[in-house]
């Protein structure tokens, strides 16, 4: 007879597994709250058809296909409410995560905070540790993972298994419901045990603490991408009496069907919140029963959570924001060595010669600052014991890296070098009729040494390239008003009228008011963060550990320093809108003075019309001139400020800046006597000129182009 049974229900089983779920919709029960783009909010109130019983449920759908969220977890010793979550990450919705940290793993940004420390001691008492066999994984972003990874494994093994991943975020927790659309969740239980003898069971035993009726969470995902966050109110009889684990399995089935499903950690410690619902001071959705009240105040703080944001604008390129982990990274962003498509010359024209400004290659942190404010922060938190593990780790690495990047500040890198040499070579194979054998290249520096050496690198390259061609490098006071006219000694500076900035706010409060969570980016570090801040001001601070962070794109493999989870996506992105707005702030007054690169490309372009030789006239210098002459020539609308500064990433973007960027003006003559044609490449892309109309494709009349320039410097200029 039980062999029947358990035949029946393993056909049952099937049915459930395969059949078809649609999300719900609209009545029987069900709300539907559509918050945006990527995510929905469902709630459900009634007679619920699996358990025959009264329910409230919750339930936050997030479309991991979309790029502007990410699930987060977090980690908080003390422990917090859940509301505090949402609070703190201005979150679009917050949930419990994992049990007692004692029994499960916790991971969080590279950082393991629990591995499973005890067999089966927690809490000082003898309960079995059964909590791991399944985990929740993310890299942060939207790449979200739920698996059975503890299945069949001794506690030791498992402890191993998580110990030894490379997984940088890892919650585990118990029992897995759905792996691989197989509903594990409706056997965890011994089927057979009565009410009466789950009852009797320790309230620790798995058997009892999944077979009667809690408040349940979990965390599910479909097979079409989609994240489920699920939380059922329990404990409050008439209205909501809560399910066991197979029958949350049935229900997330029926509703959802996702491929995997993971229950966490439940009962008193369930509560969701949702910006803008549920009780206004918390947006607390959900009746949490710490305090044995039918109300939204019964929060229990616990120490895991999981919680959804918007990237502030990164992953939107109509925003003008970072988009990639390397251009999140600004003005330390690494130069993209890949050729790029371009668009064919007009029919009977070739390219005859370029003129180029160029910044210098990748480099060590041209401030000492960079490496010393950091590595002096960890040192006294060292001293003072507040250092976390993470700390300690860093503190070690900086320390070997600080002996020898001490003499190397603002030195050119092996990066550096072979960007500008591979620059060289992309210009000559994708414009051979610029580059005969004769043409002529003359080059010219600023007199810092990085910038130099980046000059020298691509010479030597068009010399490799190049060998009969006439080369001519050289640096002195006569090039500074090609290479870096906005220095203090120049003799020759352009002078204007004094511009007025068209914001207000200073670059501290831009910090304060964009940032106000730094402390959270210390505490990976120290232990109590605003202690490692006393006698520093915390602008400074995160200047140069954003600094830190992104330098380390450039300096050699075998020098470089483990930055893994120091900061977040979204911190990233908001410490480069912070600093893409300082350096506006700064480059703004910039324009007279650089105008006079733009007259010497004028004047070199007409001369080598002229005369007809081919090549390039190259200038090395900063990317404070780069950005300049964007701002001059307003290079893709550059030049605009809108309204609002918080709306200046749209047109301003430092990481357009990158480590050895390059203008590049490409001129085109026709033998048939047409008249010149110009395009611009902006790190070998094509660009535009502000609003000025082309005469074809990508490509701008000469004497179009000419009268433009010489009225956007007309603009800055009234004394030469």
């Amino acid at each position: 007879m039980k062999t029947l049974m358990k035949q029946a229900a393993f056909l049952i089983l099937l049915a459930v597994t395969f059949s078809a779920a649609a999300n719900p919709t609209p009545g029987d029960g069900w709300t539907v709250n559509k918050i945006n783009d990527a995510i929905t909010y469902y709630t459900f109130s009634g007679i619920e058809e699996i358990s025959g019983s009264p329910q409230q449920i919750y339930v936050i759908e997030q479309d991991l296909s979309n790029p502007r969220y990410a699930l987060r977890f977090s980690y908080s010793d003390p422990k917090v409410p859940t509301s505090d979550i949402l609070k703190r990450y201005d979150a679009i919705a917050a949930m419990n995560a994992g049990y007692e940290s004692q029994s499960i793993v916790i991971k969080v940004e590279g950082e393991m905070r629990s591995c499973m420390p005890y067999d089966v001691i927690i809490n000082h008492e003898t309960v079995p540790n059964w909590k791991s066999e399944g985990a929740v994984y993310t890299d942060g972003g939207q790449n979200v993972n739920i698996a059975f990874s503890g299945k069949g494994m001794t506690i030791a093994e498992q402890r191993e298994f998580y110990r030894t991943s490379t997984e940088p975020n890892i919650l585990t927790s118990s029992p897995m419901l759905i792996d691989d659309y197989n509903p594990v969740g409706l056997t965890f239980v011994d089927p057979y045990l009565t009410h009466e003898q789950l009852e009797a069971l320790d309230y620790e035993d798995p058997h009892r603490h999944q077979g009667v009726r809690h408040n349940r969470t979990a965390v599910a995902k479909t097979a079409d991408n989609h994240l489920l966050l699920i939380a059922v109110d329990a404990r409050h009889e008439g209205i909501s009496e809560g399910m066991s684990a197979a029958e949350f399995t049935d229900f997330i089935i029926k509703w959802f069907n996702p491929q995997y499903a993971l229950n966490m950690d439940g009962g008193g410690s369930t509560t969701m919140c949702v910006r803008g619902y549920g009780e206004p001071s918390t947006n607390v959705v959900n009746y949490p029963t710490d305090n044995g009240t039918y109300d939204h105040f019964g929060e229990r703080r616990r120490d895991t959570h999981f919680y959804i944001v918007e990237l502030p604008g990164c992953s939107d390129p109509e925003a003008g924001r970072p988009t990639t982990q390397n251009t999140l990274c600004g003005l330390d962003a690494i130069y993209d060595m890949t050729p790029k498509e371009l668009t064919p010359a007009p029919k009977g024209y070739k390219p005859a010669f370029i003129q180029h400004y160029g910044r210098h290659g990748s480099r060590y942190a041209y401030t000492s600052a960079a490496y010393s404010v950091p590595l002096e922060m960890l040192q006294e938190g060292k001293e003072q014991g507040n250092l976390t593990p993470r700390g300690e780790k860093l503190l070690t690495e900086l320390e070997k890296f600080w002996a020898k990047a001490r003499y190397t500040v603002g030195d050119l890198t092996p990066l550096g070098w072979e960007q500008h040499q591979w620059i060289a070579r992309n210009m000559v194979k994708s414009f051979p009729d610029a580059f005969k054998a004769d043409c002529v290249i003359d080059a010219c520096s600023s007199a810092s040494v990085r910038a130099i050496l980046s000059m020298s690198s691509e010479c030597s390259s068009f010399s490799r390239e190049l060998p009969k061609a006439r080369i001519y490098a050289h640096q002195g006071i006569l090039d500074m008003q090609a290479a870096r006219p906005n220095d203090r000694k120049n003799p020759f500076i352009y002078k204007g009228e004094q511009a007025e900035f068209p914001y207000k706010e200073s670059s501290y409060s831009f910090f304060f008011r964009h940032f106000p969570q730094y402390e959270d980016v210390l505490g990976r570090l120290f232990k109590e963060p605003s202690k490692s801040l006393i006698g520093r001001n915390a602008y400074d601070v995160m200047f140069y550990y954003y600094m830190f962070v992104c330098g380390m794109n450039s300096v050699p493999d075998d020098e470089k320093i483990d930055i893994t989870g120091l900061l977040t996506p979204e911190e990233y992105c908001t410490l480069w809108e912070i600093d893409n707005y300082e350096r506006y702030n700064e480059y703004f007054y910039y324009k007279t003075p650089c105008s006079s690169i733009v007259d010497d490309m004028i004047a070199k372009a007409d001369a080598r019309l002229f005369n007809g030789n081919t090549g390039a006239d190259l200038r090395f210098g900063h990317d404070h001139v780069v950005m300049s002459l964007l701002m001059i020539m307003d290079i893709d609308d550059y030049d605009t400020a809108p309204a609002s500064q918080d709306d200046l990433a749209a047109y301003f973007k430092s990481y357009r800046s990158p480590m050895a960027a390059n203008l590049q003006m490409v001129f085109y003559t026709s033998k048939n006597g047409g008249e010149p044609l110009v395009k611009i490449l902006l790190n070998g892309e094509e660009a535009r000129f502000g609003k000025l109309a082309t005469a074809q494709g990508p490509y701008y009349k000469w004497s179009d182009l000419k009268s433009y320039l010489e009225s956007r410097i007309n603009l800055f200029v009234t004394e030469k």
